[in-house]
């Protein structure tokens, strides 16, 4: 089972990880002022990431793929982690789409 884990950035940010069960990062949500900004945001990753639609391959630049989560509105709301190769990218999408509908959220350090 995977793991939403919410990480701080100085003083002023969260963002929230998506992680698999052996503990490797997949998906970054982005930056929120608050963990109450943090917690809408993983409520928008879940609801927009089982929808293969809401995913956009992207180059980046380096001869490597990341794919980027779309919401409603089509604004980026998370971005996964670099691949080698499009085949890759697509399997990491089938895995954020395996892994969200159980992953739990992980707030040890911070109350929500």
């Amino acid at each position: 089972m995977g793991s939403f884990v919410i990480h701080k950035r100085g003083n002023a940010s969260y963002y929230a990880t998506l992680m698999t069960a052996n503990g490797d990062v997949i998906l970054r949500g982005t930056d929120c002022g608050s963990l109450l900004d943090c917690k809408s945001s993983i409520d928008s990753i879940r609801a927009n990431a089982t929808d293969f639609s809401k995913y956009e391959l992207t180059d980046s630049h380096e001869g490597k793929y990341f794919f980027e989560l779309k919401g409603l509105d089509g604004n980026d709301i998370a971005r996964s982690i670099i691949f080698e190769t499009p085949d890759n990218v697509y399997s990491g999408i089938e895995l954020v789409i395996r892994n969200i509908p159980t992953a739990i959220i992980d707030n040890q350090d911070y109350t929500i």
